[in-house]
């Protein structure tokens, strides 16, 4: 039995970890042995996010501290939890990229990203997305494009004044 305080401060670490997650997943790790959970760890803190275990009780009441509806219905059994404070979809690709390594072995319950539960399958979907940086580079090279050929464009233009102008300059040097 955890005492009072205890309790306490596990339910605080909790809700402060979940209050500023942009990405929540539940998972379960049944079968999932140290050595595989230290190796998913890893690869999770590398990537800016942590594996934790909770215990179900103290994480619904911090889940419900949070305001984070829907995700309580999915804390049942043996629960890890990823949560990730910047890139929200890199859990889910680690998460895949684990169970493809694995067979299966880390099964996703649900996860929490921007303020959307996502079911098991969805979210494994957002491991297809790419991250937030090449999202950001994508859409800076679609609002370079334009400006690259406007820039091209007037140039050109230019390009062909000068060369008008050196014509008439040397037509007239030639009548001259």
């Amino acid at each position: 039995m955890i005492a009072r305080s205890e309790r306490q401060k596990r339910v605080d670490e909790f809700e402060g970890a979940f209050a500023d997650a942009v990405g929540i997943y539940l998972t379960d790790f049944t079968g999932v042995d140290v050595e595989k959970i230290t190796k998913l760890r890893s690869e999770l803190r590398a990537a800016g996010a942590r594996y934790i275990v909770v215990k179900n009780s103290l994480a619904r009441i911090a889940l419900t501290k949070c305001g984070i509806e829907g995700l309580t219905d999915y804390v049942k059994g043996p629960v890890g939890v990823a949560v990730i404070k910047e890139d929200a979809t890199a859990p889910a690709k680690i998460i895949r990229d684990f169970n493809k390594e694995h067979k299966d072995l880390l099964n996703l319950r649900a996860a929490y990203v921007e303020g959307t539960v996502f079911e098991a399958q969805d979210a494994l979907r957002l491991a297809d997305l790419p991250s937030r940086d090449v999202l950001l580079s994508q859409l800076l090279s679609c609002l370079q494009a334009p400006m690259t050929n406007l820039a091209g464009s007037l140039n050109g233009i230019m390009s062909k004044f000068v060369r008008v102008v050196a014509a008439v300059r040397d037509k007239k040097e030639q009548e001259g």
